[in-house]
């Protein structure tokens, strides 16, 4: 429904106010209608958002391995509520009419629940959809701060997340960056896009408010193949680090870049960089690459058994496939605390209540934040990410 009501400021050739409450009322029907089947079947539905194809596919395909083991499980156990659960999927392909698209799909089927989505935009776009449909949206993934910031404002109570903030993420690499360069020049730059440009304002603030400025700090546009403005600005200021808000192809390139032009300025990411790819993408040149991610769920107790049943199924277990599969133990827990599956309900136990889960006991703040994130640090070195 974004996306159509979005067309209505397109001009005056963009649909009328009767098309678009019709429109509107058309997938409100389409979505109890489905509901209703679903009850007489004796289940429920609830969707998985993600970028299934597309250059962040491999992530979208993580979120889909934990969220189908959890379901079968789940389901495994007598289901939830005494229903088995049915998982629908959408491709949003990490866009932002993609995620309109993807979320009105998931709501004409009915779902009372949505694992996803995995970039910042879609969540955000996709919690317009599934706020005023009743549906509880969990996301495994998005970190940016604007994304339950936006919620606040619009009055969406619906949105939670398992996965912690971006500003979070950019204090701890600030406080870093203080305690190991203090005196050097630094840079700082991100891609635009509100994943990046969300981290890279917070570690900006933070720096500040230590008295640390960056000699570079800008954005660029994403997917480039050349970097060549940036490096040779690099060559003039000859930062000792640069701080890169992206995702891992544009850094995987930049890296590269900055290698053949023997700049040895150490290079510093987001959790993003915990992507295999990456290393193709700087063309085996990406040894020093400094991220920072959670500590790894694989290595939690209360996952060893989930760790098991993906490997034996011939799945590497990532942070993605246990967020998403611990978003719909969420889910689960929270129906059967409130036997149902209304929305707001759920949301408003969730945010009085912690969760046991695969990535331990979770709790959320009323906005729904984690109310415990933790950080660590990872080096890539000879194609392997190695933890400090």
């Amino acid at each position: 429904m974004s996306a159509f009501l979005l067309s209505a400021c397109a001009g005056p050739s963009g649909p009328t106010q009767e098309e678009i409450a019709a429109e509107k009322a058309k997938v409100v029907a389409d979505a109890a209608s489905a509901r209703n089947a679903a009850d007489a079947d004796g289940q429920i539905t609830i969707g998985l958002a993600a970028p299934l194809s597309g250059d962040l596919k491999d992530y979208g395909l993580e979120m889909r391995q934990g969220a189908e083991m959890a379901v079968a499980d789940l389901n495994a156990a007598g289901g939830v509520l005494g229903r088995k659960l049915v998982l629908e999927e959408a491709d949003d392909r990490c866009g932002i009419e993609d995620a309109s698209r993807a979320a009105t799909e998931l709501v004409r089927k009915g779902v009372v629940f949505v694992d996803g989505h995995f970039c910042s935009g879609s969540t955000i776009r996709g919690s317009e959809v599934y706020g005023p449909a009743d549906v509880l949206q969990i996301t495994p993934s998005s970190t940016n701060d604007l994304v339950t910031d936006i919620a606040v404002q619009k009055k969406i109570t619906t949105l939670l997340r398992v996965v912690g903030r971006d500003d979070r993420q950019g204090d701890f690499a600030a406080d870093w960056i203080a305690a190991n360069f203090a005196g050097e020049r630094i840079g700082i730059v991100s891609d635009n896009s509100i994943y990046g440009k969300g981290i890279a304002a917070r570690l900006i603030a933070r720096l500040k408010a230590k008295g640390i400025a960056p000699v570079i700090q800008g954005e660029f546009v994403q997917g480039q193949t050349s970097y060549n403005g940036l490096i040779n600005k690099m060559k003039d200021v000859k930062p000792r680090l640069l701080y890169v808000a992206a995702y891992h192809d544009d850094i995987g390139r930049l890296t590269w870049g900055m290698r053949v032009a023997q700049l040895e300025t150490e290079v510093v990411g987001p959790d993003v960089l915990n992507n295999t790819e990456f290393w193709s993408f700087s063309e085996g040149r990406g040894s020093g690459v400094r991220f920072s991610d959670f500590a790894p769920a694989i290595e939690r107790p209360e996952a060893a058994d989930v760790v098991a049943k993906l490997q034996a199924a011939g799945i590497q277990p990532s942070n993605y496939s246990l967020n998403a599969y611990a978003a719909i133990q969420v889910f689960a827990a929270a129906a059967e605390a409130t036997k149902g599956t209304d929305a707001a309900k759920l949301a408003e136990y969730l945010r009085q209540n912690s969760v046991k889960t695969v990535l331990g006991d979770l709790s959320w703040d009323q906005k729904g934040d984690l109310t415990a994130p933790n950080y660590i640090w990872y080096v890539w070195q000879d194609g392997l990410a190695v933890r400090q």
